[in-house]
């Protein structure tokens, strides 16, 4: 082969190659512009040498007007001298330093860079590679804005979660379907004497005295079920094994397919204490309230008695002074009447005494009736012909009755004291030269006494 023929070999091979490196260089330049991430490509001196489409279009739309789009600086010495204003830039021209020495073979970190208009956060990257036997660096600057507004999101759903769970008074307990607690907030490690630390991890069951800890998950389940949303009151166990009463509520959702269980718990030592405190001063006014209906049926029953008895007392004095004045002149029948009107006023004065001694020994509650049967013209006609012997000279006293045998089954003291009550009350009160009247009417099976 002549020499001249070889150098065209020669020639013919090195352009194939150079049109290799181009063809290679431009398919790395389309791929990087089609990237969405900030690219900047760094010799080994931290010199730029070449930037994507996205990268220039972050300076143009944001006031950068260098025609060269950064390519020539020293991204390094760039970011030295931003450290004076920026830790951030510091950070960055240390993972560049590391990975052009190989210390580290990537470098990557989080950065805020914000603009008067918007928030922004983005990603830098630091890579090495070589190309064609040099080393290169690249470094790819990726916005992670609405990633970053999501992380911030859910950062402060959850600080604010926490910050509402950890207020409750009520205790919160996060569980799985095994029973083992996940989460205790402050309020539930007050009630139970555990802190979160003692109890996460370990089974529910601890708390609840009622589930046997060897108990199984359908054991579990069933008391779950059993209690609800709506919960109940059931017994809970303290770390110290003091079992006291709660409210324990269950609720159910579903996590990456898991199911858990929240359980809200109120300590009832309390209010059950109140409520016994309450139950107490209720029982103990109702006692007292008895007392005072006891003491105020005394006062009005003894004052009934002592009313009733000054008519018994006014017939045994007129019949006496009968007897003084004209037992003399009186016939024998009339002097038995008297004498029988006596002994029937001292019979129903030894009744109502018997009554008041009664009440004196025992609690009067009320009184036991005791009926039978009486004729009820009979029986009125005699208090009648009792209270004209008393009233004789004050009021004029008429018995209008049915003239025929009325049989009631009544008690015959009270009905006596009653019918006495409203007799003497209708002679003391009705208007002067006025009669009284006491009328039986009876029918249907009813008998009713009127005084008029």
């Amino acid at each position: 082969m002549s020499v001249t023929q070889s150098l065209l070999n020669r020639s013919e091979f090195n352009k194939k190659a150079t049109d290799q490196v181009a063809e290679a260089e431009g398919f790395v330049k389309a791929a990087l512009d089609a990237l969405s991430a900030h690219i900047a490509i760094l010799d080994d001196t931290g010199r730029i040498v070449h930037v994507n489409r996205a990268w220039k279009r972050f300076g143009e739309e944001n006031g950068s007007t260098d025609p060269n789009h950064s390519i020539g600086t020293n991204y390094y010495d760039v970011c030295m001298k931003a450290a004076a204003y920026t830790e951030d830039a510091a950070l960055v021209a240390k993972g560049i330093r590391s990975v052009k020495l190989r210390e580290t073979e990537e470098f990557h970190m989080e950065y805020p860079c914000h603009s008067p208009s918007q928030r922004r956060w983005y990603v830098v990257r630091v890579s090495r590679f070589s190309w064609y036997g040099v080393t290169r660096l690249i470094v790819a600057h990726q916005n992670v804005t609405d990633v970053k507004r999501v992380q911030i999101e859910l950062e402060d759903s959850k600080r604010w979660l926490e910050a509402v769970l950890n207020s409750l008074v009520d205790g919160v307990i996060t569980f799985d379907e095994r029973g083992n607690v996940r989460s205790l907030n402050p309020a539930g490690s007050y009630i139970f004497g555990y802190e979160p630390a003692d109890i996460i991890g370990r089974n529910v069951r601890l708390l609840l005295p009622t589930l046997n800890p060897d108990s199984g998950d359908a054991t579990l389940g069933a008391f779950i079920e059993n209690i609800g949303g709506l919960g109940d009151e059931v017994e809970g166990q303290r770390r110290d094994g003091t079992i006291f009463p709660m409210y324990f509520a269950v609720s159910q959702v579903i996590m990456d397919g898991q199911r858990l269980f929240t359980a809200i718990v109120q300590d009832f030592t309390e209010r059950k204490f109140l409520e016994s405190q309450l139950w107490d001063k209720e029982r103990l006014n109702l006692a007292l309230e008895k007392e005072r209906e006891l003491r105020d049926l005394k006062n009005r029953f003894i004052s009934m008695m002592s009313h009733d008895l000054r008519t018994p007392l006014a017939t045994i004095q007129l019949a006496n002074s009968m007897l003084q004045q004209y037992g003399d002149r009186s016939t024998e029948e009339e002097k038995q009447e008297s004498y029988e009107t006596i002994n029937q006023q001292v019979e129903y004065l030894n009744e109502m005494i018997a009554d008041v001694l009664t009440i004196s020994r025992t609690d009067f509650t009320g009184t036991e009736l005791d009926l039978e049967v009486v004729d009820l013209e009979t029986y009125c006609r005699d208090i009648l012909e009792g209270l004209e012997m008393v009233y004789r000279n004050q009021r004029h006293l008429i018995f209008n009755g049915t003239d025929r045998r009325v049989e009631v089954r009544m008690d015959r003291k009270l009905m006596r004291r009653a019918v006495t009550n409203l007799l003497t009350n209708a002679i003391k009160y009705s208007p002067d030269n006025k009669p009284v009247m006491l009328e039986v009417t009876c029918g249907d099976g009813t008998a009713v006494i009127r005084v008029k």
